[in-house]
């Protein structure tokens, strides 16, 4: 929290000496553990130990920006002798920094077509306009757009949709206002809808990403498009209805039974739009081709006589698919034409301005990390400390897991938990006998699913920002989800996950 001087101006002085602490606090604490492990160890893992904490306090601290702290493995692992810059550069450019990339171009092009305003709109459409089935439609909305695109854009988006509703019953009903549990439940179903659809895809949201970059380089395991969608679907419908149970049936039970004019709101904003336009139609198209690349090829290709007739479709990999949109997006025109009568295309370079590079760079920064777990011997020492935890019900040590792994990210980062975690536990995995397959699929879905409060996500954030809810409500509903988040996380690695993660 900022202190405050006596004239009430914030202390700018004091959040200055916390955040030269915590920049101070990662060397030093980094350099005592180098010097406490044990020569077992050979100094390249000490040191890659003593960098992966340092790394870990500035990413959860954020006392640097994240994305400096990702550039950390540059400076470092070649002057520890951990590798040459060459080895450590590398995985900046992983397949799928690329597949997150093409992600983000492509949502960029949703946006500025404005086809996820009529996504949106359309779906609360359907679903009807009473407070829970409004609830519902954003939800179903909010979950849909966030599997595609980046979770601060889809909040960003729906947020003011939710608003605009909340603001037409106060001017419909000024004496009763805004029902606070109707409001409580729509922004926070909002919140939660972006949350939960984003576990759906690779590029959901960046843990996945960082899962499959992870296992494919860690694990020599290939996590397919549609192979993550068989578990984060079901995951996400599953928690999607249980989050929308929870607020308007349990929680925060509106006592408003119909939406006055409700359902001409929505009309008059879907009229509002218009026909689709050239350039929604274009990126429409380029986002099924994607999708229909991205899910349905690879089970095609798996089918003996397609793949003897077409071999080249199994090599198609997802980063390809991505890139190939996100180039489509800045070389198909948007059916406009620039003062000179010169076609404009559905992406500008303008609009890479908008793509958070940061992001990118702590892929690379996390994915050079888990390489020098490997490259070190880290990884295998720290297994083998481990192993006398092989006692243990492997249960057991997935729920500590998962625990552990959901508490940090409501306090910090979900990437930067991930990309700090995933080396960490897939050692611990190895060590005491769990397939790494299994811990890395709990800790993913278990940093994905932070629920109570508005630094734990930045669909959170943007809820809370709107005014519409507090913090107390806000823990409220997300205590409970995050506990029968976890119930949900072990149901799938009961069942469904080792059907899927097979070798």
């Amino acid at each position: 929290m900022t202190e405050t001087s006596e004239a009430g101006a914030p202390d700018t002085g004091a959040t200055e000496t916390l955040s030269y602490r915590m920049m101070a606090l990662g060397p030093i604490v980094g350099l005592l553990l180098m010097w406490l492990l044990p020569d077992s160890l050979p100094f390249a893992g000490r040191a890659a130990a003593g960098c992966a904490l340092w790394m870990a306090i500035w990413w959860m601290t954020e006392a640097v920006p994240i994305p400096v702290t990702s550039l950390l493995p540059l400076v470092l692992f070649p002057l520890f002798g951990i590798g040459t810059f060459g080895q450590v550069s590398a995985p900046y450019a992983n397949a799928v920094v690329f597949l997150v990339l093409g992600g983000v171009i492509l949502g960029l092009a949703t946006e500025r077509s404005n086809l996820h305003r009529r996504v949106a709109l359309r779906t609360i459409q359907m679903v009807g306009t009473r407070p829970d089935q409004i609830v519902l439609g954003m939800m179903i909305a909010s979950a849909f757009i966030s599997a595609w695109i980046s979770n601060t854009a889809t909040a960003v988006i729906m947020v003011p949709i939710g608003a605009s509703i909340l603001k037409l019953v106060r001017d419909l009903d000024r004496e009763k206002g805004v029902d606070r549990k109707f409001a409580a439940a729509l922004m926070l179903g909002i919140a939660y809808g972006v949350t939960i659809g984003s576990t759906a895809t690779l590029v959901g949201q960046p843990p996945t990403a960082l899962m499959a970059a992870y296992l494919m380089d860690q694990q020599d395991y290939l996590m397919g498009f549609a192979q993550w969608m068989m578990i984060g679907v079901p995951f996400a419908v599953v928690m999607l209805a249980i989050a929308w149970v929870l607020l308007t049936k349990v929680v925060y039970r509106s006592d408003l039974r119909e939406l006055p004019g409700g359902a001409a709101l929505i009309r008059r904003e879907v009229e509002g739009l218009g026909p689709m336009s050239k350039a929604e139609a274009r990126v429409s198209l380029i986002f099924l081709g994607a999708i229909f690349f991205w899910v349905v090829v690879p089970l095609i290709s798996k089918i003996a006589f397609v793949g003897d007739a077409l071999p080249f479709l199994g090599g198609i990999s997802s980063s390809q698919v991505a890139m190939t949109a996100a180039v489509a997006c800045f070389v198909v025109s948007s059916g406009q034409r620039d003062a000179n009568g010169r076609p404009v295309a559905l992406l500008t370079w303008d609009a890479a301005r908008d793509i958070p590079w940061g992001l990118l760079l702590l892929f690379g920064g996390g994915l050079s990390l888990s390489a020098a777990f490997t490259l070190t011997g880290l990884s295998g020492w720290i297994g083998a400390q481990v192993g006398s935890l092989g006692d243990m019900p492997p249960l057991v040590v997935l729920i500590v897991a998962a625990v552990v792994g959901l508490g940090l990210t409501e306090l910090t980062s979900n990437t930067a938990t991930a990309a700090a975690f995933f080396p960490i536990m897939g050692s611990v995995a190895v060590g005491i006998g769990i397939d790494p397959l299994i811990m890395t699929a709990v800790m993913t879905l278990a940093v994905c699913s932070a629920y109570m409060l508005p630094v734990a996500t930045p669909s959170n954030a943007v809820a809370f920002g709107s005014g519409e809810v507090s913090i107390k409500q806000m823990v409220r509903a997300g205590v409970w989800l995050n506990m029968i988040s976890l119930v949900v996380i072990f149901v799938l690695i009961e069942t469904l996950v080792p059907m899927v993660l097979t070798r």
